[in-house]
């Protein structure tokens, strides 16, 4: 098995707003999240518009997001490597980014972020994976919890 090093990568507190977070390329206008959140997006966890990707949370409490990005399809392993926990849940999508490049952003921020983070890409249309490993138990406001970890890995199609 050949180890394939990402081209990027990054980790970010966060904290979603909604329960969403927004992959958005920051020269196209055609990104707008869905208002109506379906039972079939529910149950997916992600939307994806023309351009741009939507990933929904469980909450909205703080998550860690880790991106990473890749030449060539990487083989994943089915377990989060720092912990050795599994993936609460796994989704592959594709998407497009028109310029090639994305931001972070989620409904109450302004897209472009000022000063970033942008993400460079190879190619418009690129395949996504999304692990989530969601804190199990209850959650509440006065009670710390360790964050959930959404892992989002990029690679051309």
């Amino acid at each position: 098995m050949q180890f394939l090093s990402p081209k990027g990568w990054a980790t970010f507190a966060w904290q979603s707003d909604y329960s969403q977070l927004y992959l958005v390329d920051p020269e196209a206008n055609t990104f707008e999240a869905p208002i109506e959140i379906t039972p079939e997006i529910y149950q997916q966890s992600f939307f994806v518009p023309p351009s741009g990707l939507v990933v929904y949370t469980a909450d909205c409490l703080q998550q860690h997001i880790r991106v990473r990005i890749y030449d060539t399809q990487p083989v994943l392993p089915e377990v989060e490597e720092m912990s050795g926990n599994p993936w609460t849940r796994v989704e592959t999508t594709e998407a497009c980014f028109p310029s090639r490049s994305f931001t972070l952003s989620s409904p109450s921020m302004p897209y472009p972020l000022p000063a970033g983070p942008l993400f460079l890409l190879n190619t418009e249309k690129v395949a996504i994976r999304i692990q989530w490993m969601e804190f199990q138990g209850g959650r509440y406001d006065s009670v710390p919890v360790e964050p959930d970890l959404i892992e989002i890995t990029v690679w051309p199609i």
